[in-house]
């Protein structure tokens, strides 16, 4: 199942269109409070609508996605590689090495020496420029 990010949008604006109808219907339940009786009509054409607009988030986020999660949840796969998640990964094998690859540096070698360096120099000396 693959993903159209073109409807993202569409799911984000439906949410923000529910958090609205939710918003609009809470402030008149709250406004006609002081009117004692049964429920106005408004309300409940605003209840419809609410019920209306979260089948419709429903509806999308289960196109986007919501189906992957559920079968992923339900057969415990990773949705992506689709392999089981109780099972340990193994890492992937490393490449061969290269038979005309040159050979690492070994760390306890001693420092290289300078090739222009005087071979009658005192090797306990300070080095030139250095203050005594």
């Amino acid at each position: 199942m693959t993903i159209d990010p073109g409807f993202d949008k569409w799911v984000w604006l439906s949410f923000l269109g529910l958090l609205v109808v939710l918003g609009i219907r809470a402030w008149v339940v709250e406004s006609s409070r002081g009117r004692p009786g049964r429920t106005p009509t408004r309300v409940r054409a605003l209840t419809v609508a609410s019920v209306g607009v979260v089948a419709v988030v429903v509806a999308l986020l289960t196109v986007q996605g919501g189906q992957q999660v559920v079968h992923s949840v339900l057969t415990r796969t990773d949705p992506v590689t689709g392999l089981p998640l109780d099972q340990p990964r193994q890492p992937a094998p490393a490449p061969p090495a290269d038979p005309n690859a040159p050979a690492a540096a070994d760390p306890n070698a001693p420092a290289a020496t300078d090739p222009n360096a005087d071979p009658n120099a005192d090797p306990n000396a300070p080095a030139a420029g250095a203050a005594p």
